[in-house]
């Protein structure tokens, strides 16, 4: 394979990232090609962050390759901005050639990679880069991201060896089938959104409890509050695990529907407020939101989660006069069959443009090996009419030569021929001379 590494490193965190991958796809054989992207202007930290804030862009060098067409592979390197850096950025949105083609992605940060996780830095760092390489349409096969700080989670340690090694061997593997590479990848993307939904809602949580406790009004009390942070902690937990793993993404969709329904089934039995009658439209609710993921088995495991709730909540909440079982079940039922059969369509449409993107990027490969086939067989055409050409020039050469030659003795031949016209001339006037005499 051929292979372009570009990245844009401000302190030398990620070129020396970059020069470890660029080592190791050199020891598995493949030819490597190295873009520094520099900006026009280096700025400090506190700099860098005024104009990402301000600008949000920055000019830089003109790169030595503008088209990657050429690359199997391009991997791509930035610093962990809580984005994509600027100079990076721009060095994208400025190239051509990505289209179709293999993306890897490397970052450094100062943290620990697990830990930028829960700050969702290293999810805005991942959509900022998903983002341009939507729009370029290359495809991203694996990201890394790597300590330049802490020596445990550094790319020259035991697990950054690794990392490196798994991110290679990724980049390197061929993409057997289409439809499995966009679902693994839509996967991948929904649990990422789930880590930043839960921890944004954690967040809140936390705001909601605090400013209610400020002013004396608190819904929850502090150990009930505690307990419902519990389980958003351990559904993001749970996300960020599987996303880190690369292991099984869609479980992230049951973990948020056994987490959307116990938060919403313990805030009701922990709140001080009156029960809101409309309880069951929140588990309504809760059922389009798992039905964003098109998966009809997360939207039917949340409807079974819902009735074990709704039965939770009944059992143990002090006001059951207000509760009306036969007709809840009946109405959770009859949403759960709803939105089931829309999320069912939606996921058949789904698979439907999958199946026939990858139809259309099979027919698009099966064309450029034609393509390829067929250039090879004119570029061997034209070189053999060109040796053709060259050995017919060398056979008229040689009878040109020949020719030459010939037309030399003809024309030495003629002058020796005049020359001895004129001598036997002379000779007959000087004998002519004598014999008057």
């Amino acid at each position: 394979m051929k292979i372009l590494i570009a990245y844009y490193s401000r302190t030398g965190g990620t070129e020396g990232l970059a020069v470890a991958l660029k080592k190791e796809f050199e020891t598995r054989g493949h030819t490597v090609d190295v873009e520094k992207v520099k900006p026009i202007k280096e700025h400090s930290f506190w700099g860098w962050w005024h104009i990402r804030m301000v600008k949000g862009e920055c000019e830089i060098y003109p790169p030595k390759i503008w088209d990657v067409s050429k690359y199997d592979a391009i991997c791509v390197g930035s610093p962990n901005w809580t984005r994509l850096s600027l100079p990076m950025a721009k060095y994208l949105r400025k190239i051509e050639g990505l289209k179709y083609k293999k993306i890897g992605f490397f970052a450094t940060t100062a943290a620990p990679p697990t830990f930028e996780w829960y700050i969702l830095s290293a999810y805005l760092l991942d959509l900022t880069f998903t983002r341009i390489m939507e729009q370029k349409r290359g495809r991203i096969i694996e990201s890394i991201l790597l300590s330049s700080f802490f020596k445990r989670w550094h790319f020259t340690s035991e697990y950054g060896q690794k990392t490196i090694q798994n991110f290679c061997h990724k980049i390197e593997t061929p993409i057997f089938s289409i439809k499995s590479y966009f679902l693994e990848k839509k996967e991948t993307e929904d649990a990422r959104f789930l880590v930043i939904v839960f921890s944004v809602l954690f967040l809140l949580f936390f705001i909601f409890q605090l400013v209610s406790s400020i002013i004396g009004n608190q819904i929850f009390s502090w150990n009930n509050f505690l307990s419902l942070l519990v389980i958003c902690f351990f559904a993001n937990f749970s996300i960020i695990t599987i996303v880190l793993g690369k292991k099984v993404a869609s479980w992230g969709k049951y973990l948020v529907g056994i987490s959307l329904v116990s938060l919403f089934t313990f805030s009701i039995l922990f709140s001080t407020l009156p029960l809101i009658s409309s309880i069951i439209l929140g588990y309504i609710l809760i059922f389009i939101i798992i039905s964003l993921f098109r998966d009809l088995k997360a939207v039917l495991f949340t409807g079974l989660v819902t009735l074990s709730g709704y039965g939770y909540l009944y059992s143990f909440y002090p006001q059951k006069e207000i509760f009306q079982p036969s007709l809840d079940v009946i109405l959770i039922i009859l949403s759960l069959g709803v939105v089931s059969f829309i999320t069912q369509s939606l996921q058949k449409y789904f698979l439907n443009l999958l199946e026939a993107q990858e139809e259309i990027e099979i027919a698009r490969g099966t064309l450029e090996i034609k393509v390829k086939a067929r250039t090879m067989e004119l570029e061997e055409l034209t070189q053999g009419l060109e040796e053709q050409v060259k050995e017919r020039t060398k056979e008229l050469q040689v009878k040109v030569e020949e020719l030459e030659k010939f037309n030399k003795l003809v024309v030495g031949r003629e002058l020796k021929m005049v020359e001895l016209k004129e001598e036997i001339a002379k000779l007959k006037k000087e004998l002519e001379s004598k014999g008057q005499e």
